[in-house]
């Protein structure tokens, strides 16, 4: 059996329980990240065994704790470099290794890949934040690499997986994306100039629409995957119209209630 089928057989099959590399988080303003991969176990008998694969991010705002499961196929690389800080600024982490199936070491292979998230928090208790995953995905092989799509932020539909709880968030997101270059060139400074394609933008609001969407990868290209999830605090304006609605309710009830007793007292 491929390698990466039975591995997605087995991950898809396991129940979403504590995991560790152990879980880095990062943190700005009202604001953590914490990303969380497998512990590292699982041999496929691959020069990069054994294998530990993202599982989750944990995006909390103001205390609110909200579950993001990461992009595919960012989700069958095998994290073998995770950090903070270093080449990346105090706010964001970064994640690489090969692509499973595809790896001759802890962060080397024939299809390699890397994630930086980068969280963007606000002043304590406005409710709003920002985050943002970059994933970039490099075939070095000779030959067309197929691969899934999902975005972050999609709704899970294994019966295994815990399913976010969006409830009374106004969260709202945009995915691009794009690849570019093949066996001979990936450059647009330097001729023989590189070919890319753009797919169309994903703009959502609650779970990311794009699901199990299916790319032929060309042998040489990069494939960039950029998702922003944003949240925010309800509309003002809205807010506002509730408690105006509560007011009338209330004080229709009171006008009702003296109404009914001064009928009373005149029979």
């Amino acid at each position: 059996m491929n390698p990466m089928l039975l591995l997605a057989a087995l991950v898809l099959a396991a129940p979403c329980v504590a995991h560790a590399w152990p879980p880095l988080t990062i943190t700005d303003q009202n604001s953590s990240l914490t990303y969380t991969t497998d512990e590292p176990g699982a041999n496929f008998n691959q020069p990069n065994d054994p294998v530990q694969l993202p599982r989750k991010v944990e995006w909390t705002v103001d205390g609110r704790r909200i579950l993001v499961y990461p992009s595919g196929p960012s989700t069958f690389l095998d994290i073998g470099h995770l950090h903070a800080d270093a080449h990346v600024a105090a706010n964001q982490m970064h994640a690489q290794g090969p692509m499973m199936g595809h790896g001759t070491g802890a962060t080397s292979g024939d299809v390699v890949g890397a994630v930086v998230y980068t969280l963007s928090g606000a002043a304590a208790g406005s409710g709003a934040s920002r985050i943002t995953e970059k994933v970039d995905i490099h075939n070095k092989t000779a030959g067309a690499l197929s691969l899934s799509l999902a975005g972050l932020g999609f709704k899970p539909t294994q019966a295994a997986l815990e399913v976010p709880d969006l409830s009374g968030l106004d969260l709202s997101g945009t995915t691009v994306v794009f690849f570019q270059g093949n066996a001979t060139t990936n450059s647009f400074t330097e001729p023989p100039f590189a070919p890319i394609t753009v797919l169309p933008m994903v703009n959502f609001s609650g779970f990311n629409p794009l699901f199990n969407q299916n790319l032929s990868l060309p042998a040489g290209a990069r494939l960039t995957m950029i998702t922003e999830l944003r949240v925010t605090p309800p509309p003002l304006v809205l807010t506002t119209t509730i408690l105006w609605i509560l007011l009338a309710v209330v004080l229709g009830g009171a006008a009702a209630y003296a109404a009914a007793r001064t009928y009373g007292r005149q029979k």
